[in-house]
């Protein structure tokens, strides 16, 4: 859910990033993922402090530091929202990955759209590094089992992103502006081999 959108000028730069009035946040730390409107990702998430100045709800530490690292300038644009998690996340077994894969049932799939049957779910695949899949994989997600699986498409993420037993996905759906699902894949031997 997008939080605020916001054109900075230099005092966000010199002083700290004042927030738009109505940004709905409250005074206190938030722990931030920042990433670049390309995708791509800082490895750790940074704390920014939300403070009140001068009547104002203004990010100061934390902030000032992802400004001078990102190299933003007067006129850039940032977006602050939140994820919305919940979803599914599993470790897989041999099964999810030769027959397709079984969503857990404790997963928090309300924010699925209602269906029976099978739908399409236009996803976005990224490791926990946060290097993304050039285009969205395209899973169907079927009920014919009477538990909700995922088949086509996911095979292929699986395949290519060479996952196998014990390797672990997150799916989830993210609210920017519009909705999109999102699928975040662990594979220990895959991350490293990216890194050298």
């Amino acid at each position: 859910m997008e939080i605020f959108t916001k054109q900075l000028t230099p005092v966000d730069l010199e002083r700290g990033l004042v927030l738009p009035p109505r940004s709905n946040l409250e005074h206190r730390e938030l722990s931030t993922i920042v990433e670049s409107s390309a995708g791509t990702r800082l490895p750790d998430p940074v704390t920014i402090h939300c403070s009140t100045t001068s009547g104002r709800l203004v990010f100061t530490r934390g902030w000032l530091d992802i400004a001078r690292d990102a190299g933003l300038r007067s006129g850039d644009t940032v977006t602050f929202y939140q994820e919305v998690n919940g979803g599914a996340q599993k470790k897989l077994t041999s099964i999810d990955l030769e027959r397709g894969l079984v969503l857990p049932s404790d997963s928090n799939l309300e924010r699925l759209q209602p269906f029976h049957g099978t739908i399409e779910l236009s996803t976005i695949v990224e490791s926990y590094a946060g290097t993304r899949l050039p285009d969205p994989v395209t899973i169907h997600c079927s009920t014919r089992s009477g538990k909700p699986e995922f088949t086509r498409g996911w095979r292929g993420i699986a395949r290519d992103a060479g996952l196998k037993s014990g390797d672990t996905v997150t799916f989830y759906r993210e609210v920017n502006g519009g909705a999109q699902y999102k699928m975040r894949v662990r594979n220990d031997g895959f991350e490293v081999k990216k890194q050298m």
